[in-house]
């Protein structure tokens, strides 16, 4: 669940992929961290708000995101604010969008990244089983998660794109990437940063 983000000054290198405009910063929900939960409602896989982050969005992390290779407007309009938030905070950015999602998430992991970021449910069965197999590596998943995960990934959902998937032959309905992606990465991200895994972050 743990990881180190890159020293200050890590060049950036965002590979864009897709052509969606990206949206406007007002347009975009912000993280607002605040205090903590009980730890009670802190059981393995359970869905907290935005009340469970006490650390502020890292800067600087590297990541490897897993996008669908046959993306619709809504998956491109996820990356596009997935990229536009992580060039605010510094991050390095490897887009992975194989037709084969094992192949995606197969290259993702040889990045050695801080994170492994998933958008959407289209690689959800890979990404399953490759956080089970890689306890190690933090995994972030945006507008999916996973039925039972382990302490290594954090899922940040949405009106639109909440459902609990288990594999993708039959995607669940994706919706507002373009509204809420950038806020749920750096939610994500802050959530990591703040000693949390296994659990859903849910935006309202």
């Amino acid at each position: 669940m743990k990881w180190t983000l890159p020293a200050a000054g890590l060049v950036l290198a965002i590979a864009l992929v897709g052509c969606a405009p990206v949206v406007e910063e007002s347009e975009r929900p912000t993280p607002t961290p605040t205090a903590s939960v009980s730890n009670a409602e802190l059981v393995p896989g359970s869905t907290l708000d935005r009340s469970a982050i006490t650390a502020a969005v890292p800067d600087g992390a590297a990541l490897s995101v897993v996008a669908p290779s046959d993306a619709g407007e809504e998956e491109r309009a996820a990356l596009a604010a997935v990229q536009d938030a992580a060039i605010r905070h510094g991050a390095a950015v490897q887009v992975h969008a194989e037709a084969d999602p094992v192949a995606a998430v197969t290259a993702a992991l040889a990045e050695h990244a801080d994170v492994v970021v998933g958008i959407g449910p289209a690689a959800v069965g890979a990404l399953d089983r490759a956080s089970a197999a890689n306890l190690d590596v933090s995994f972030l998943l945006l507008g999916t998660q996973l039925a039972e995960p382990t302490g290594n990934v954090i899922a940040v959902t949405w009106p639109g794109a909440e459902e609990r998937a288990v594999f993708a032959e039959d995607p669940a309905p994706f919706s507002g990437g373009a509204a809420y992606a950038g806020a749920a990465l750096e939610i994500g991200l802050a959530t990591f940063a703040s000693g949390l895994g296994g659990h859903v972050i849910a935006l309202d």
